[in-house]
């Protein structure tokens, strides 16, 4: 049996499990995106991703990319060491926690996901403000946020970076994080992101709630409207 991904085809949360598996060279299949009752018996809580392998179902994006980037020891995507592990982690959870949340609360009424709040925007611009200048700090000496390659956190966090980056988060807004957009621009033009994401024009201008919705390039699994589909 082939590890068969069950996402919406435009979920960026499904962008990292992909990129890892062009780097392991692991095998991943993305059917047309069902939310029916098949789907629903492989997902405890009935949300995507779902990965489905021969050994059963793996659920919850960070997990799903963690088993698909310890797929292939040799490229070291879950870290080198034990000690990189652990930081791998750490911005796994960070691109979660820190710039995810903020970042579909900026750019999900854009979408037509949910209607636009101003003061939540605002708190959200702000959020993802101190999770860039964090980011910016970290990276003012380095090339890569684990290590001496890429890795799951690179992956993950450029992941959750590209739709604000594209849609919402103008030069300005960017302007301060110099060492973050060197570090991005180096991350989505690897061919292995390229393969999933495609070419990533940033954004010129920000897109408001009451623009005409936003229509997406999706990644292996088709090209639609960001939906509301429950994501973890």
């Amino acid at each position: 049996m082939s590890n068969t991904l069950h996402v919406d085809g435009t979920n960026f949360r499904a962008f990292k499990i992909l990129i890892a598996a062009e780097y392991n060279g692991m095998d991943i299949n993305v059917p047309e995106f069902k939310g029916d009752a098949a789907f629903k018996a492989l997902s405890p809580m009935g949300r995507v991703p779902v990965l489905e392998t021969a050994s059963g179902c793996i659920t919850s994006s960070n997990a799903i990319a963690r088993y698909v980037g310890g797929s292939n020891q040799t490229t070291g995507l879950n870290g080198v060491t034990y000690f990189e592990s652990a930081q791998v982690d750490s911005w796994m959870d960070f691109a979660t926690n820190e710039i995810e949340t903020s970042a579909t609360v900026w750019y999900y009424p854009a979408f037509g996901y949910m209607d636009a709040n101003a003061a939540a925007i605002d708190m959200a611009k702000k959020n993802l403000t101190s999770a860039l200048t964090a980011l910016n700090k970290h990276l003012a000496d380095k090339t890569y946020l684990v290590g001496n390659a890429i890795t799951l956190a690179d992956i993950s966090v450029a992941s959750a970076l590209v739709y604000p980056f594209k849609f919402v988060a103008d030069a300005s807004f960017r302007k301060p994080f110099g060492h973050v957009m060197r570090w991005f621009d180096l991350c989505v033009n690897q061919p292995q992101f390229q393969a999933i994401i495609g070419d990533v024009t940033l954004c010129k201008t920000e897109i408001k709630a009451d623009a005409t919705p936003i229509t997406v390039t999706g990644n292996k699994g088709g090209n639609k409207k960001e939906k509301g589909d429950k994501k973890e």
